[in-house]
């Protein structure tokens, strides 16, 4: 492989700024392109065949920013389509699922583990697959949570009653003891961590943007420069993208946010 100067990011919307925060943080120097497909957001609701060609589209607008790899920013687009993107691009692809399936591993005492994540992502049946691979005696429960991936693209805090009851909500599935680990199988969700784990003490959280970006450290040839420089674009100019970003990255801004039309891709 190469050595990597410059990395594609891409998720549905915002979701993939956890990702990139990551990256971030274990990976210094890079050129970033992070695309934001806000116009057709959210993925998780759509039929395996939609998303597909969503992603089909994303990976092709980065390959035209000559990026030399690319990262599924997506937990469903990484459930649904990860195979066919690696198989039919010629740059390497990079998915969500593997390392946060290590960690949840690593870090579940009793092997029962939790999956929060899309409609289409638990419909998918990809974490549990990947999890029992590595640990057979591996038990995974899952809950879908719709509500999630609106409520943060529409700037809903962690600390709002709307956010709180939803979480509440959806952690009833994981009630009981039921489980010591819960994979956040969206890269929506750590937004609300913190939510999720004054909900929830004593279970550990899996960010998998954090799991992926610490694989990537350590396997990734990377060609570092001397800072990080991210390029954001989105599919549709109207969602006020940079101002809901700047209260979540803690790494690098949102500074300028471009529009592009993504069906030209």
């Amino acid at each position: 492989m190469k050595r990597i100067r410059r990395l594609g990011v891409f998720d549905s919307g915002l979701g993939g700024l956890t990702v990139l925060n990551e990256i971030c943080k274990y990976n210094e120097g890079l050129e970033i392109v992070y695309f934001g497909d806000t116009a057709r957001v959210p993925y998780g609701s759509r039929s395996d065949e939609t998303i597909l060609s969503y992603a089909r589209q994303d990976v092709r607008f980065l390959m035209a920013q000559e990026v030399d790899a690319v990262v599924v920013a997506c937990g469903t687009v990484s459930a649904i389509a990860i195979d066919r993107l690696q198989a039919e691009m010629d740059i390497p692809i990079f998915g969500v699922i593997p390392s946060a399936a290590k960690a949840a591993v690593e870090s579940s005492r009793t092997k029962r583990i939790g999956l929060i994540g899309t409609a289409a992502t638990v419909r998918s049946g990809a974490y549990k697959r990947t999890i029992t691979q590595i640990e057979p005696r591996a038990e995974v429960v899952a809950e879908a949570c719709p509500l999630l991936v609106p409520l943060i693209e529409n700037g809903c805090k962690p600390d709002d009653e709307l956010a709180e009851l939803a979480c509440k909500r959806y952690l009833e599935a994981f009630g009981g003891g039921r489980v010591d680990t819960i994979v956040m199988g969206c890269t929506h969700y750590p937004f609300y961590r913190r939510t999720f784990e004054r909900l929830a003490p004593g279970v550990s959280f899996i960010d998998i943007g954090e799991a992926l970006a610490r694989e990537l450290a350590s396997l990734l040839p990377l060609a570092k420069g001397e800072s990080t420089r991210v390029s954001y674009y989105v599919s549709d100019s109207d969602t006020g993208f940079g101002e809901i970003a700047s209260r979540f990255l803690t790494v690098v801004e949102a500074k300028e946010v471009r529009p592009v039309n993504i069906e030209k891709y």
